[in-house]
């Protein structure tokens, strides 16, 4: 099916204004039945003062039953996800009823059938052009209107949207959501869910999850709600204008691709963090995270719509950077360091990559492009620089653009330039400079501190090209003993700068991680002896996040990494520092960048590194789950993981889980224990066992077992998306190596075709999980460019293949460089 393009949206929103969309669905038989009838009647009016038009409707159906135009049925079909159509009404009324199709990729209407208990349960995903799978529809950010859901379901069923849900009769709801809408971000959510209610100001709260996780949604239901309520303050007082939807519902749903999905009224979000076992700090703030970053979203994308998805980052962006502030001022999570040590990685990575972009003009000419660039680059990088800008205008100035750009275009589309103005008229000046170095231009500048004769220079080493950026910056001095000595607030561009700062001193700079740049200190990563005791935990985020940028650039021995790491992260306070740090260890250096001849011994080091964790953690506490997790995922002590399995020996104060068993069977799996795997989807007979027993096939050490993994990745399968991600993950292990070499070649061949039977995330997804990453040499790399070479790949086969290419070119560097074997 084509991919809208730009200019034909463009054609469309000129011709059209849509006033309603009432979408009528048939989900009775959902339990049994593998398609459902929709029905949508569209009213919309033309610019053309009678003449005829022509345009199309966007709908992706099994049958078109019937189409139906001012009363007049349509002799046309469906062509490509399209429907054409011509008149010459000013005003406008089309009737689309089709039998579609329920999902399993977690796009369209999705259904899960829950293996713990029966149940079904179905979710829509209209992002980013997934609507027409459920509803006929004009597909495109800029074409907003008021929504109404009429929806037949079984009468036991919880049914949820856009709006608030009125019951009708037995077995009929209307949602109706008097605000304008996107296509994209329409949603509906129906099944016997468990439902946890409250009430915030005057705003009707609900949290809700499967019937199989009721026990766990009520245990984590107070947090979740803490969160809302506190991020719900605190916009209100940013903004200054009220949550504009009513009731804000989220639904934790299965089998979900992304983090979660802004849909007003009604957000959807992974029902993985509705924690059943252990859950440490960490990741009950990347939950608050994740709420507050959907909750922005209501203002920043749904109430004010980017006019075409070029300026999909704006949403993410802004969406991202508030989250961050937000968790970190009113609802006591430590949000900041989880974006400088594990988002901003992910930004850096994308922004090193062939792939990058600037953060906005990208010039997207089809919504596909745009999907393909939705990245770290969109979400970080962007946080990143609209963190500086705030720090920049002052709160006075940002804030009162932001109420400004939110008073003009409320329910309607705006694009970057309208946002600029916004400040403009605030009271910001050069805005546009501003613009060009850190909007329209891609890459990371280097910030590297030398020491010469004259002392302490910090010196802006700009990417290929140029950057034109200029940082403003602390740069902080620290003892021996860790303790702060001083430091500088300069701003440094295309001249060095010098710094008052003393000898003998370890000097970071960006100690507040507050830009958006690479760092190397002026002894490259020596003299880090006082590392974890360095007083300010932003410094040793810019720290660690040097280390591994100097891993991944090729700079920096991954042994000797691992020595800093065997030294250092003992004594690291942050928690989320030790888990992000140890898991770039334990899969990136200790697989693609090391000789395959030398991974026994490198994870042998990083078990014991995670046994001295074990030891001197707390019992109970996040460390000891941190370490415990990783020793479990390192070690070859098969009588020990099976004690673990049975549930004896366990580390003092820990239970076991199903998080935690499945970890321990998947592990047991990779050393070719395949008799764990049917007692343990016995023992957690769930949608995640399901997926994991998956994992565990797929990772036996045998050539059956790899076979099997292959065809599942490379042909279309009944499992579901979740399961073949699952499978994806098992492929290509570093461990196993030569078993798994004579596979590339025919995963390479056949990867491209997937797009034959996959689409959108799914496909990306796919393709990013099982690519052989492990098989680091120059005949993979060959292989990898010359599929790279065709003309005729998808967009979400091309970028993931791009990206993971120039991963495993960057191994095969740091090998070469300073393999052993």
């Amino acid at each position: 099916m084509p991919s809208l393009r730009r200019e034909e949206a463009r054609e469309r929103a000129a011709l059209l204004s849509v006033h309603s969309v009432r979408v009528e669905l048939d989900l009775r038989d959902a339990r049994t039945a593998d398609t459902f009838t929709s029905t949508t009647t569209l009213h919309f009016s033309t610019g053309t003062g009678g003449a005829t038009w022509r345009t199309f409707v966007d709908v992706s159906c099994v049958r078109l039953h019937r189409a139906v135009l001012n009363g007049v049925q349509l002799d046309a079909d469906v062509v490509d996800g399209r429907l054409a159509l011509d008149g010459d009404q000013l005003n406008n009324e089309l009737v689309v009823e089709a039998e579609m199709a329920y999902s399993s990729d977690g796009e369209g209407l999705h259904r899960h059938v829950d293996p713990a208990d029966g149940e079904t349960y179905l979710y829509a995903m209209s992002f980013l052009d997934a609507a027409p799978r459920w509803f006929a529809c004009f597909d495109q950010p800029d074409l907003k209107a008021p929504v109404t859901l009429l929806v037949h379901a079984p009468g036991t069923w919880r049914v949820l949207g856009n709006g608030p849900a009125v019951e009708l009769a037995p077995g009929l709801v209307e949602i109706r959501q008097p605000r304008p809408l996107a296509s994209y971000f329409v949603t509906l959510v129906a099944g016997p869910w468990a439902s946890v209610l409250d009430e915030h100001d005057g705003i009707p709260l609900g949290v809700h999850a499967k019937a199989s996780l009721a026990e766990a949604l009520r245990r984590e239901a107070p947090d979740v709600l803490a969160v809302t309520r506190a991020s719900f303050d605190a916009y209100h007082r940013l903004f200054g204008l009220r949550y504009p939807f009513g009731e804000y519902h989220q639904a934790f749903v299965p089998d979900f691709n992304a983090g979660a999905m802004e849909n007003p009224g009604c957000v959807t979000l992974r029902d993985q963090m509705v924690f059943t076992g252990a859950a440490g700090e960490f990741e009950r703030c990347g939950r608050a995270s994740t709420i507050a970053h959907e909750m922005a979203h209501m203002w920043f994308g749904d109430l004010v719509t980017m006019r075409w998805w070029d300026d999909l980052w704006l949403n993410e962006s802004f969406a991202e950077y508030m989250a961050q502030r937000v968790c970190s001022e009113a609802t006591g999570y430590d949000a900041w360091s989880d974006f400088g040590i594990v988002r901003k990685a992910w930004g850096s990575v994308a922004d090193q990559a062939p792939s990058t972009h600037p953060v906005a003009g990208n010039g997207s000419a089809t919504a596909a492009e745009a999907l393909s660039q939705f990245d770290g680059i969109s979400y970080a990088k962007g946080a990143a620089v609209l963190g500086q800008l705030a720090v920049h205008l002052g709160d006075r100035v940002f804030l009162a653009g932001l109420r400004d750009h939110f008073a003009r275009h409320a329910y309607g589309n705006a694009e970057l330039a309208d946002l600029m103005a916004a400040w403009t008229r605030a009271g910001a000046v050069d805005l546009e400079g501003w613009q060009r170095a850190w909007l329209q231009t891609s890459g990371m500048d280097r910030l590297e501190v030398a020491r010469d004769d004259e002392g302490w220079r910090l010196t802006r080493v700009a990417p290929e090209g140029g950057s034109g950026r200029s940082h403003a910056v602390q740069v902080a001095a620290f003892g021996a003993d860790g303790r702060e000595l001083a430091r500088e607030a300069v701003t440094v561009a295309a001249s060095p700068v010098r710094l008052g700062l003393p000898a003998g001193s370890l000097v970071v700079p960006d100690a507040d991680d507050a830009t958006w740049a690479r760092v190397r200190l002026a002894d490259g990563w020596s003299g880090l002896d006082a590392l974890a005791s360095l007083e300010s935990t932003p410094a040793r985020i810019v720290v660690w996040n040097s280390v591994r940028d100097g891993v991944l650039s090729a700079e920096l021995d991954p042994a000797a990494a691992l020595t800093l790491l065997e030294e250092q992260l003992p004594a690291e306070p942050s928690d989320v520092v030790v888990k992000t740090v140890l898991g770039a260890a334990a899969g990136t250096w200790a697989g693609p960048y090391t000789a395959a001849a030398d991974r026994p011994a490198v994870a042998a080091r990083l078990a014991a590194l995670a046994e001295t964790l074990l030891t001197g953690a707390e019992p109970g506490g996040d460390r000891q789950l941190v370490a415990w997790r990783t020793l479990i995922d390192t070690t070859t002590d098969q009588d020990r993981l099976t004690g673990w399995w049975e549930g004896t020996g366990l580390p003092p104060g820990r239970e076991l889980d199903e998080d935690l068993t499945w970890r321990i069977a998947v592990r047991m799996s990779v050393l070719g224990r395949d008799q764990v795997v049917e007692p343990t989807l016995e023992r957690h007979p769930t949608a995640v066992g399901r997926a994991q027993a998956a994992r565990c096939r797929a990772s036996l050490p045998t050539a059956a077992a790899k076979e099997w993994a292959l065809q599942v990745v490379l042909q279309p399968s009944e499992l579901s998306a979740y399961e073949v991600y699952a499978v994806a993950d098992g492929l290509f292990l570093p461990e196993q190596h030569e078993l798994t070499a004579p596979l590339v070649p025919r995963w390479l061949d056949g990867v491209a075709a997937t797009s034959g039977f996959r689409s959108g995330w799914s496909l990306s997804t796919v393709v990013t999980r099982s690519f052989p990453a492990a098989h680091v040499d120059p005949g993979t790399l060959e292989q990898v460019d010359a599929v790279l070479a065709r003309d005729d790949l998808d967009p979400a086969v091309r970028r993931p293949l791009v990206d993971c290419g120039d991963a495993l070119r960057r191994a095969l560097t740091s090998v070469q460089r300073f393999g052993r074997a």
